[in-house]
């Protein structure tokens, strides 16, 4: 025996030991990162309203309480909830890409317990853009456009469920893959 082989087996085992025990974010990173994705949820809500609100030229004749409740007549609903979709898409799929992209660009490196936390909101704020958009569209075309919503909606689940089949598959593989 040598005189470094019991260091180099302490070094080692200490080496795994570190491997082993996982980063855990502290309580109040959780919930503050809970709290920016609100936030930036509510922004984004913000901004949502504001671009319709200025941009829609139906909005002051429909507004939203005589939209959800009953439209005039003079209220030309069609035209009000195609303007609407069509205005939420320019702020609502650009945060979905961007926070998508984010996500992205994080997943590929190894990340520390700070940099789980920012990908984590911006998944859950990709997410709810992406849903809510995706949300949007269907309801409108299913309201005034039915055959062609059920089409969309469908294959719209139809994508996801494949999707999610193969990430499960995918993952298990890993799993598995890790264990031989």
């Amino acid at each position: 025996m040598g005189p470094l082989q019991p260091v180099s087996h302490h070094a080692s085992s200490h080496t795994e030991h570190a491997k082993s025990v996982k980063e855990r974010m502290l309580p109040s990173t959780v919930f503050l990162s809970l709290v920016l994705a609100v936030t930036l949820i509510g922004l984004g809500q913000r901004g949502l309203y504001d671009l319709n609100r200025l941009y829609n030229p139906h909005y002051l004749v429909c507004n939203q309480a005589s939209y959800l409740l009953s439209a005039g007549e003079s209220c030309p609903t069609e035209q009000y909830a195609f303007r609407q979709v069509l205005l939420h898409s320019y702020l609502s799929f650009p945060l979905f890409i961007f926070f998508l992209g984010l996500v992205l660009i994080l997943r590929k490196h190894k990340l520390n317990t700070w940099q789980k936390a920012l990908w984590r909101v911006s998944a859950a704020v990709a997410i709810y853009f992406g849903v809510e958009f995706l949300l949007e569209v269907i309801v409108y075309l299913f309201q005034f456009h039915h055959i062609v919503g059920w089409y969309v909606s469908l294959t719209t689940a139809a994508v996801v469920l494949s999707t999610l089949v193969i990430l499960i598959e995918i993952k298990k593989a890993k799993k598995d893959g890790g264990h031989h």
